[in-house]
């Protein structure tokens, strides 16, 4: 799975390096990621968990 944010990026080599050189790998090189998640995504993605 590719990062989806600079955020997400900084998180996962802060939290467990390992894995974020797996997503590292399937990311695009040179991809341009935005800072953060659009807020509009994050509230879908809020929602879709929340009713699990």
């Amino acid at each position: 799975m590719p990062f989806k944010s600079d955020a997400q990026r900084r998180f996962m080599y802060a939290t467990d390096p390992k894995l974020a050189a797996k997503f590292a790998a399937e990311t695009p090189k040179g991809a341009k990621l935005p800072e953060k998640v659009a807020a509009r995504k994050k509230a879908i993605m809020m929602k879709a968990k929340a009713g699990k």
